[in-house]
């Protein structure tokens, strides 16, 4: 089980703590508009005490466990505990009741204010319990992803995070429902967005343009699809460079840099492009500027070193690398690179020590090996044979 999976585990069973029972004695009588529903044996109704004393409170006179609460009581347990050992006789009251539970639920859920979005999700996931069909995946979903963006506001970011992956999961299983469903387009096309899914999103909202006949919602998605169309060259251009085609990434990423040139993700790209390409005078200028947004990004100092190594610039390598050591000093990638550097400026004893070093954390790795035997031809027999 996972860290969400476990979470929501957590979340339900808690949530089913929050109920009680009251004992309905046999012959007792449970009355919906005409219809009647009597006990024909001694039950135990869930009730949830803090719902009852709220509805008490608002009654002039206390008339006690209503119907409602009742009903409460039943949607929670659905939606906490599907296994419940006296489910099914409560399904039975609400269809002798005649009751037409789930379009409450629904009801329910719209009428929920802000506090009570926790409550949405177990109405929610009753409803899913009940039927998991694209209509209900998508109630679901939409509860989970209120409450998520509410828990983000304040500032609870891993539950929020759960939450909306939660959502998100279940938009994407209206879809296994009906693929044709628009509004989880909709909604999809927002989370991947926020997600930098930037191809994705620009797909799942090309396709809700073909399936919603909301002019307002397809008005909308229409801007969104003009306004990401940049993130979408940027994602498309920098896969293109990490899959080998650097000049056909650099089409994509260069036009980008009179919007976006000061994105250090684009510039890192633009490097990596370019130094892919052999062009390490350019790549370095590019990493530089990276480094002067991000003093610190790790991957640029690296690819900065590698730059200037290539340009035979030994002393600025190996000192870039050692600030990177520095912020990251378990590297064993990062020991080979500045051994390199000190073995191509003839600093063998440095360099033997990096490498030791680099094969300590990873003995086995083929670099760090090819490096010493390097490193082996490089010394006088005598202390070769030392190693």
């Amino acid at each position: 089980m996972n860290k969400k999976d476990k979470y929501f585990n957590d979340f339900y069973k808690n949530k089913r703590n929050d109920i009680s029972f009251i004992s309905v004695k046999k012959g007792a009588l449970i009355k919906f508009k005409d219809k009647v529903y009597k006990a024909a044996k001694e039950l135990p109704i869930p009730i949830r005490v803090q719902r009852l004393l709220g509805d008490i409170e608002k009654q002039d006179e206390m008339d006690g466990i209503s119907l409602n609460n009742i009903i409460d009581g039943i949607i929670y347990v659905i939606g906490t505990d599907i296994n419940f050992r006296f489910l099914n006789e409560y399904k039975n009251i609400l269809k002798t009741l005649d009751f037409n539970l789930k379009p409450y639920i629904i009801y329910c859920i719209n009428k929920f204010e802000e506090n009570e979005y926790e409550n949405a999700v177990i109405y929610g996931r009753a409803l899913v319990n009940l039927e998991e069909n694209e209509k209900s995946c998508f109630v679901y979903a939409s509860a989970l992803e209120e409450r998520g963006l509410q828990m983000n506001s304040k500032s609870k970011g891993l539950e929020s995070q759960y939450f909306l992956e939660e959502a998100n999961k279940y938009y994407e299983k209206c879809l296994d429902y009906d693929y044709k469903f628009a509004l989880a387009y909709y909604k999809l096309g927002f989370y991947y967005k926020k997600s930098q899914q930037y191809v994705k999103a620009n797909i799942t909202w090309n396709t809700h343009q073909e399936l919603d006949d909301d002019a307002l919602r397809v008005d909308e998605i229409r801007n969104e699809l003009i306004q990401l169309k940049p993130y979408v060259d940027f994602e498309n251009g920098y896969n293109l460079v990490l899959k080998e085609k650097p000049k056909e990434g650099l089409d994509l990423l260069l036009p980008l840099t009179k919007e976006f040139g000061s994105w250090w993700n684009l510039l890192f790209f633009i490097g990596l492009a370019y130094r892919t390409l052999g062009s390490y005078d350019i790549a370095e200028t590019y990493f530089e500027n990276v480094l002067k947004l991000e003093n610190e990004q790790k991957d640029a100092m690296n690819e900065l070193g590698l730059c200037k190594l290539c340009r035979g610039k030994y002393v600025e390598a190996a000192e870039l690398f050692s600030d990177l050591l520095h912020i990251e000093p378990g590297n064993c990638e990062v020991f080979c690179n500045r051994a390199v550097s000190y073995m191509y400026n003839n600093q063998l004893d440095k360099a033997k020590e990096d490498i030791r070093t680099a094969l300590k954390i990873k003995p086995d790795d083929l670099v760090a090996l090819n490096i010493k035997e390097e490193l082996g031809k490089s010394m006088n027999p005598m202390e070769h044979n030392k190693e």
